[in-house]
């Protein structure tokens, strides 16, 4: 009898420690290193956040490139996940990425580091991807993105069709401005007084 109960107690605690375990293994956007999740908020509607900050993260992958104008080039992987089967569907986004207001006159180096992170959550009808862009440079997650964020859903084909999350002030997928440094009409009136 008294194995019996010293059994039991042991199954209780195993029990309890598997499922502590398990509640410990679920990874959500918040574990993300990088993702900045106040760029995050501003670019998702708050619905949309809520529901993607709970959601279980399957897997995440993280593009760097290098901003030049208004794209980016030499996009290479630098984190993977799930064997890589998202990969080639990241380095496309970032390539296709386009980026508006990205320019001030503090810059001396005409290209900006840029990281695409995208991540890949299971749904209810299959798989969605969310992408989010960010400048991997000092200030780069204090710059207004608008419109940053993209959600796509994967198709029975294997194709992904982007859900319309709403444009930019630009009308471009992603635009980004960094304050008054970034507005030359406004650095001109500033100089004025200044000198």
């Amino acid at each position: 009898m008294k194995t019996c109960k010293t059994l039991l107690v042991l199954l209780v605690c195993f029990s309890v420690w598997s499922a502590a375990s398990a509640a410990e293994k679920i990874r959500t956007i918040a574990d993300i290193p990088g993702l900045s999740l106040a760029v995050l908020q501003r670019t998702l509607s708050a619905t949309i956040y809520n529901h993607v900050a709970v959601s279980p993260v399957e897997a995440w992958i993280a593009v760097r490139g290098e901003l030049s104008g208004n794209h980016v080039f030499g996009a290479r992987i630098i984190h993977s996940e799930l064997n890589g089967a998202y990969d080639k569907y990241a380095l496309e986004l970032t390539r296709n990425w386009e980026v508006n207001g990205h320019f001030g006159l503090d810059k001396l180096n005409p290209t900006t580091p840029v990281v695409l992170n995208v991540l890949i959550f299971e749904i209810a009808d299959g798989t969605m991807a969310l992408s989010l862009p960010s400048f991997d440079e000092p200030r780069g997650t204090q710059f207004e993105y608008y419109g940053a964020a993209n959600l796509a859903v994967q198709q029975s084909d294997g194709t992904w069709k982007d859900l319309e999350l709403g444009a930019g002030p630009l009308g471009k997928r992603w635009s980004v401005r960094a304050g008054l440094a970034n507005n030359f009409e406004l650095q001109m009136k500033l100089n004025r007084f200044t000198h």
